[in-house]
């Protein structure tokens, strides 16, 4: 059985950047579908830390920081080994702070400044803090029924499925082993979210990742906005100006969708092993491509994109393998043929990693390739970074 649907915007994909769509449309008056091909809100974003990279946002503003324009952008080419900055660049350092401000002052969605979180390299233009931003942690008895729609935390980087903050919660539970007033914390969290998981089937403290897609989702439905989730995109509907719809597959059946606008938020391709060998060196090889997404982002948005003659432009990116990897105190980090490529001086990874090519010692920039790897630790030092699990599943040394 099939139905038809009209909406001024039809979204593809339920994460930050989908719901971000969602929201700000929906507040101008439009009205809203965000279709989703799982049973799940949030995508990559739910299982993310959560935090974004604004430069001179207002937070930071607030708390008396202040630079030129031109600094943050001096950072970012240096880091893009000095690609030109083109338009989209531009938008992103000029409209980022606009966006925070939009988000603050009409919605659920509040942030924490960064102030003290500093740029993870010494290039020319870095700071020392003031450019990232955080959600608040979200109270998961506000979404309601929507709480069991949510994608839950990662459990790499949750302690029993729970979300622990950056900053001063997460400072507990490292210390939880040497502090009794840290140990008291961790356990009365602990406690508070196996109570919550046994009545309720999940926490409802929500941190990081999933409160910023939780402030985002209450945001969305305050404004409006409909979900239809399981219901994957089987095909773009076009005309001759262009796309003007989707067919969406669902439990019922099939949803066709006309749309004035069409918003494919719904990721790149981390789980689609043919396209990876296309777009990615070390995959086409043979070697592994591992990635934090979940399994269910196979690509499929760039796939209509191809269909449906729009352009599509990827993107290499670094994988960061663990919770307090990079930003973790660590001696070393070594490849898979024992080569030592971790700056531990630095607030993070070394620029520079082994590459999986034939050569051993060939260094290729970390933005190509990070490959699998071990930190060595001393048992002594694994019990003093307290009850994380992700501290314990680092490689022990005597």
């Amino acid at each position: 059985m099939s139905r038809h649907v009209k909406v001024d915007v039809l979204i593809v994909g339920s994460g930050a950047a989908g719901l971000s769509a969602a929201v700000t449309a929906a507040l101008n008056g439009a009205s809203v579908l965000v279709a989703e091909k799982e049973s799940v809100i949030g995508g990559t974003s739910a299982w993310s830390g959560g935090w974004l990279w604004i430069p001179r946002n207002p937070l930071a503003r607030e708390e008396g920081i202040e630079e030129d324009a031109s600094v943050p952008l001096t950072y970012l080419q240096h880091e893009m080994a000095g690609q030109p900055a083109d338009a989209r660049l531009l938008t992103f350092l000029r409209y980022g702070p606009e966006m925070i401000d939009f988000f603050r002052h009409n919605t659920v969605v509040q942030f924490i400044s960064g102030s003290r979180m500093p740029d993870f390299h010494d290039s020319p233009g870095y700071a020392q803090g003031g450019r990232s931003v955080t959600a608040q942690p979200f109270d998961g008895r506000l979404l309601g029924d929507w709480l069991h729609r949510l994608r839950p935390p990662l459990e790499t980087i949750s302690l029993a499925g729970m979300g622990i903050a950056g900053g001063a919660d997460m400072a507990h539970f490292f210390n939880a082993t040497r502090s009794p007033r840290s140990a008291l914390y961790a356990a009365r969290r602990l406690l508070r979210h196996v109570w919550q998981r046994l009545r309720h089937g999940r926490g409802r403290h929500l941190v990081n990742g999933n409160a910023l897609v939780a402030r985002l989702l209450r945001a969305a439905l305050d404004a409006g906005v409909n979900f239809q989730l399981n219901a994957p995109v089987e095909r773009l509907l076009t005309s001759a100006a262009g796309v003007t719809g989707a067919v969406l597959r669902s439990d019922e059946g099939q949803v066709q969708v006309s749309a004035n606008a069409v918003i494919l938020a719904c990721g790149g391709f981390p789980h689609d092993k043919q396209r990876l060998a296309q777009h990615v060196a070390h995959a086409a090889s043979g070697y592994g491509h591992f990635s934090a997404a979940p399994p269910g982002n196979e690509g499929m948005g760039s796939a209509w994109e191809s269909r449906s003659a729009a352009s599509l432009t990827t993107r290499s990116d670094t994988r960061w393998p663990g919770r307090r990897f990079p930003a973790s105190p660590s001696p070393a980090a070594c490849s898979c043929r024992s080569r030592t490529w971790l700056n531990v001086l630095s607030r993070g990874l070394s620029p520079y990693c082994p590459t999986a090519s034939a050569s051993p010692t060939k260094l290729t920039p970390i933005t190509t390739l990070l490959p699998p790897c071990w930190k060595p630790r001393r048992l002594e030092k694994l019990r003093r970074r307290g009850c994380l699990p992700t501290a314990w599943r680092c490689a022990a040394m005597d």
